[in-house]
């Protein structure tokens, strides 16, 4: 086993017997073996494209087995297995396609566009998996050591361009030009000859695909839920049993919102479902009471505290500890053994929670563990909205920075870090967050500037694009040339692939003194991030005191 594709990596190098997320070796084997198939099929899939050859049940497919590998989404091995095979049938049937078509390959095949199974078995599987691993082929050393890590990243990009269409798919929209694009991204890695630079151009373009895919899930998120406006979360708890929902699927959140109405049950939001309270749709529903806990990697303390059943319906799942197991259920890709999973949703027709509801039922209510009020809901038109109040701020020097914290929390306790950051920053800043690394300190009383809250919550990871959206509109409302001529500093927390296509979004964009923690990822090999660092001033984070004098200086 050799995994370093999140955070949270084994002394910051790679997991090597078991994922601190709880991945098994078994299942990181089988992402390997997935890995190289979906490189084989997109191989096709890209020669498809390119011989007008489409088929929306592949594109859709691929997302799907991308984002099964993203961090903390999938752990039940079966499920890769079927994946596995699948990728294997679907590839065979886009060669065959092909040849009908009168395309010619040429013997330009890659061998991981022949393998094929001689049986559907996981062990066979697990072994095969074992010898196309990252670092199957043994050490690497010299440039080969940057070109093998730039090949790893853009398949990390690809990861989390699966996640975001996955999403998209589960509220109905579908965009070709953003699986063609995924199709070239994966089989670019095939690609042996292209040098440093062009690998990092691609995964540039990778983030600036990420914007789009962004914005078109915002469109629909929009159009189906509404304007996301300013509006204050309870944290409080109440006296009748509850459904937690944590997760990014709004679609799910609403539909059984839906058929638990005047059931007696009150529906809790967790984690980064925490912004569907922004949106119109959901303030008609009475019994959608508030947010629950914090960050996805506090659920094994916090959900065996809430007593009532559990719905996660994206990534951040952990390994559910025994005292809430029976009463956890998983959504679409999301999975893990032996835990209860609701059937995916039926064309034209919700998903079915009368289980989940029947259970509720016979809880108790929530422990109580926070209380008060946050506010969540400046989405981009919610933003845009105060940009003439924040430019005048900042001409009149009233708003002397505005610093963008952005990204996935995590256990490591440096995090820490991020709350210190937001503690120590002066009045007169300004602080932009999305994600759910605002749980490290939306609950501080940080003040308004001008009647602004110095805190504005643009929502989940994905509504990035609003935040960027955002500054751009500032930037051109300033007449300035460029996003660094604002008093603008960015500092992500990364985790996992989502986050990656947030760094390579700015990178692609010449953002300057980008900060990176809490650790720098393991994959920026000494020469990948002397260029970033030549080229662009990234960096990794210092002490919240340190960091926060440098940014104000502008560094």
């Amino acid at each position: 086993m050799f995994c370093y594709h999140c955070q949270e990596a084994k002394k910051n190098i790679a997991c090597d017997t078991a994922g601190i997320c709880g991945k098994k070796a078994d299942v990181s084997s089988l992402h390997d073996l997935l890995t190289y198939t979906l490189k084989g099929l997109c191989f096709y899939a890209e020669k498809s494209t390119e011989s007008r050859i489409t088929d929306e049940n592949i594109d859709k497919f691929i997302a799907r087995a991308l984002y099964s590998m993203v961090t903390n989404v999938n752990f039940d091995p079966a499920v890769f297995v079927q994946l596995i095979a699948e990728t294997v049938q679907r590839r065979e049937h886009l060669k065959r396609a092909l040849i009908e078509s009168g395309t010619v390959i040429n013997g330009e095949e890659p061998v991981e566009a022949q393998w094929f199974y001689e049986r559907i078995d996981q062990a066979d599987f697990v072994k095969k998996g074992e010898t196309v691993g990252i670092h199957a082929d043994g050490e690497l050393s010299g440039a080969d050591v940057d070109l093998h890590a730039a090949r790893e990243l853009l398949i990390y990009a690809a990861k989390g361009l699966g996640a975001l269409l996955e999403n998209i798919q589960a509220l109905g929209g579908f965009e070709l030009e953003h699986y063609v694009f995924m199709h070239k991204a994966v089989a670019y890695t095939l690609q042996q000859e292209r040098s440093l630079d062009e690998l990092l151009a691609m995964n540039y373009r990778c983030g600036d695909q990420a914007i789009l895919a962004m914005a078109l899930l915002e469109r629909i998120n929009t159009e189906k839920f509404g304007q996301p406006a300013a509006t204050a979360v309870h944290l409080d708890t109440w006296d009748k049993p509850g459904i937690l929902v944590s997760g990014h699927d709004f679609q799910d959140l609403q539909d059984l919102l839906e058929q638990s109405a005047g059931s007696g049950i009150d529906i809790y939001t967790h984690g980064e479902m925490i912004a569907a309270h922004g949106y119109p749709a959901f303030k008609k529903y009475f019994n959608l009471v508030g947010n629950y806990g914090g960050a996805w990697q506090d659920q094994k303390t916090q959900f065996g505290k809430f007593q009532g059943p559990v719905l996660v319906t994206s990534n951040s799942l952990q390994q559910p500890k025994k005292g809430y197991t029976a009463k956890a259920y998983t959504s679409g890709m999301v999975g893990w053994p032996g835990v209860a999973h609701v059937e995916k949703r039926r064309i034209d027709k919700s998903k079915d929670f009368s289980k989940i509801i029947e259970q509720a039922l016979q809880c108790e209510p929530p422990q109580a563990l926070t209380e008060g009020s946050i506010t969540v809901g400046y989405g981009r038109q919610a933003l845009f909205e105060l940009t003439d109040t924040i430019a005048a701020a900042i001409k009149s020097t009233a708003i002397k920075r505005i610093i963008v914290l952005i990204g996935c929390d995590g256990r490591h306790k440096e995090r820490r870090y991020y709350t210190e950051l937001v503690e120590s920053l002066p009045a007169d800043t300004l602080i932009l967050t999305a994600g759910d690394t605002k749980y490290r300190f939306h609950q501080l009383d940080l003040g308004v500037i001008n009647g602004i809250p110095r805190l504005l919550d643009a929502g989940q990871t994905q509504d990035f694009y609003a935040v960027m959206a955002f500054i751009t509109h500032l930037q051109k409302t300033m007449q300035l040339g460029h996003i660094n001529d604002l008093p603008i500093s960015f500092n992500i927390a990364w985790y996992e692939q989502q986050t990656i296509l947030m760094m390579l979004a700015l990178f692609s964009l010449g953002v300057k003194n980008l900060r990176i923690g809490p650790t720098l990822p393991p994959f920026f090999t000494p020469e990948i991030l002397q260029k970033l660092s030549d080229e662009l001033a990234v960096k990794g984070i210092d002490t919240a005191e340190n960091d926060v004098a440098a940014m104000l200086e502008g560094n």
